[in-house]
């Protein structure tokens, strides 16, 4: 499983966000081969205008230099899981959701296994991707898994909506297992 981590950013405004974003990305890409930047994706729904979300591979886990003009506001250790099976920028325009979960250590296999089960039709049907579905990097009685879809647009999200039957009814088994959803839906900066 490869080591990954979200980092909740939020900008400080000494500089315009495009440009502290920018530079961030310019400093990221210029990292160690150790780290690969993903994407850095801002907020729609879910976070506030002056934040946004790194998703970066990384291995082993280290501490990130706190970017300049940014604060961190929590980071997520996380392992993928069935997806992705390759690094790779997420760099489709469109919509990209990030659901964090929070569930039982105990049943992360069970929403894994669910998840890859409705993931046979669902993507067919809808121009939509999923992109990861992470766990946290350290088993506990609780955990954080962390979901990313990549949809064309909102309206592909609102049709997704209502999915086949059969992957309905493993959304729904998925969702039983689930204590706590927060979804957020971002734009990749570009």
């Amino acid at each position: 499983m490869n080591p990954y981590q979200v980092s909740h950013l939020k900008h400080l405004g000494a500089g315009p966000l495009d440009a502290d974003l920018q530079a961030l990305k310019t400093q990221l890409n210029a990292m160690t081969p150790d780290t690969a930047l993903i994407g850095i994706f801002t907020g729609l729904f879910g976070l506030a205008s002056n934040e946004c979300l790194l998703l970066t591979q990384q291995a082993p886990f280290a501490p990130e230099p706190i970017p300049q003009g940014f604060e961190v506001v929590r980071t997520y250790h996380l392992l993928a899981t069935v997806r992705p099976t390759e690094t790779q920028t997420f760099d489709q325009p469109g919509i990209y959701v990030f659901r964090f979960w929070t569930l039982p250590g105990k049943q992360v296999d069970s929403l894994i296994a669910l998840s890859q089960r409705a993931w046979e039709t669902f993507e067919d049907d809808f121009d939509t991707e999923v992109k990861a579905l992470f766990r946290q990097s350290t088993p506990a009685d609780h955990e954080t898994a962390l979901l990313i879809t990549w949809y064309k647009n909102f309206a592909v999200w609102e049709a997704s909506r209502q999915p086949d039957p059969a992957a309905a009814n493993y959304f729904r088994q998925r969702q039983s297992l689930i204590d706590r959803a927060f979804p957020i839906a971002t734009r990749r900066f570009p």
